[in-house]
């Protein structure tokens, strides 16, 4: 028996993209309404989400400050620094799906893996060509170490369930 870890599941458990997008507000502050949204979703804690939504507004800030020292205004700064909040959602399930990996890993180290298919739309040529193939947990790079990625693992222990929610 074995236990299939599948991010396109995690994704779509995830709070729906509207409040993803609101978590970081227009002052680079999370959004504790859009944040209480997510966690009801229950993918991660509420601890983790605020972990983070300030990666995201650190990555943000610096950005932002950047703009402004090349003479940007603040509205194109901010805009500019958020991207349109586009790809907040993005870095908000790949860091989720990173935290999510990384607690799977812990759980199931040195356990057998076998690489399963990644659901992205442009997956990584390098993954591609690890489909299928048998590794062991704790040794090498695995699916979702690298933000973004979006492969998934078939844990091949006699386990019937896998508890992601410790």
């Amino acid at each position: 028996m074995s236990v299939r870890y599948q991010p396109k599941n995690v994704l779509k458990r995830m709070a729906k993209k509207k409040a993803v997008a609101k978590l970081v507000t227009k002052k680079l502050t999370i959004n504790k309404a859009a944040l209480n949204a997510i966690e009801r979703a229950g993918v991660l804690s509420k601890k983790e989400l605020e972990k983070i939504a300030l990666k995201v507004i650190k990555e943000y800030r610096s950005r932002y400050k950047d703009e402004l020292a090349e003479g940007a205004t603040k509205s194109a700064a901010l805009e500019d620094a958020t991207n349109e909040k586009r790809l907040m959602v993005q870095r908000v399930q790949s860091a989720t799906l990173h935290e999510i990996t990384q607690r799977v890993k812990a759980n199931y180290r040195g356990e057998y893996y076998r690489w399963l298919p990644s659901t992205a739309a442009n997956p990584d040529p390098k993954h591609m060509r690890k489909y299928g193939k048998v590794y062991r947990l704790g040794r090498g790079e695995a699916p979702g170490d690298r933000y973004g990625c979006q492969c998934g693992m078939e844990i091949l222990v006699d386990e019937s369930r896998l508890d992601i929610e410790e």
